[in-house]
């Protein structure tokens, strides 16, 4: 069992994760809101990392490198007028209500572990520039296959659903949280697959993409801890 670093604030984050369908108030941190479109406005659900935030700003963002189905998504640099940054939480709740209806496979691993993981918000990311839904969503492309993510049909399978993991492993930088984001398809206990940054790729330039949980010395890498804001660019 993967150690539990910090569960402060865990309850009440699955919360706010879970008001995103009303985005009153819905953000999991403190950040300014300085991206995606201002036509996207406060529907905007904005993913940073850990890795790339070293003040904590959110200064770079999830971006849609196409916008078609099998297009890769990065981090980038975030802009107002970026529209390819424009995501919105097309579904969210949390890991017990989400087995219980049947939007998470039995046997991931997730379902099979309900007291470790019940509490924990599910999420997808629709792609939708300019608060347009495209129905694509950020998914892994193969269930229990690390590899690059990409734009793929929303609600098809769990591949397209990410469990925000506050309640196993969490950190505070900067004032915010930063947790594992798991795909919701994986029924690897030990090493699930979490999304994952690398920040030395080329094309795109930091690409998003799942790996094993890499736990050293019961830390997760920087490149594999993630937050989230709610909104547009104030300028």
């Amino acid at each position: 069992m993967r150690n539990r670093i910090i569960t402060l604030a865990a309850t009440g984050l699955a919360a706010a994760a879970l008001s995103l369908a009303g985005m009153a108030g819905a953000s999991a941190s403190s950040h300014p809101t300085k991206n995606a479109t201002l036509v996207c406005g406060f529907n905007c659900f904005n993913l940073s990392n850990l890795q790339l935030d070293a003040t904590g700003t959110g200064s770079f963002i999830q971006n849609a490198v196409g916008g078609a189905t099998g297009t890769s998504v990065n981090l980038r640099a975030a802009g107002v007028n970026k529209s390819n940054e424009d995501f919105q939480a097309a579904f969210n709740t949390t890991v017990g209500i989400a087995c219980g209806e049947g939007f998470l496979a039995p046997t991931s691993i997730f379902c099979l572990n309900p007291l470790i993981f019940s509490g924990d918000a599910v999420i997808e990311a629709n792609f939708a520039p300019d608060s347009n839904q495209t129905g694509l969503c950020v998914g892994n492309v193969a269930a229990n296959v690390a590899g690059r993510v990409a734009l793929t049909p929303c609600g098809a399978s769990p591949k397209t659903t990410w469990v925000y993991d506050t309640a196993n492993f969490s950190v505070f930088r900067h004032g915010h949280l930063y947790a594992a984001w798991l795909n919701g398809a994986d029924t690897n206990f030990s090493h699930p697959l979490a999304l994952t940054v690398n920040p030395s790729s080329k094309t795109p330039r930091n690409v998003l993409r799942t790996d094993e949980e890499n736990l050293s010395a019961s830390f997760l890498p920087d490149t594999q801890l993630f937050t989230f804001t709610i909104g547009h660019a104030t300028a």
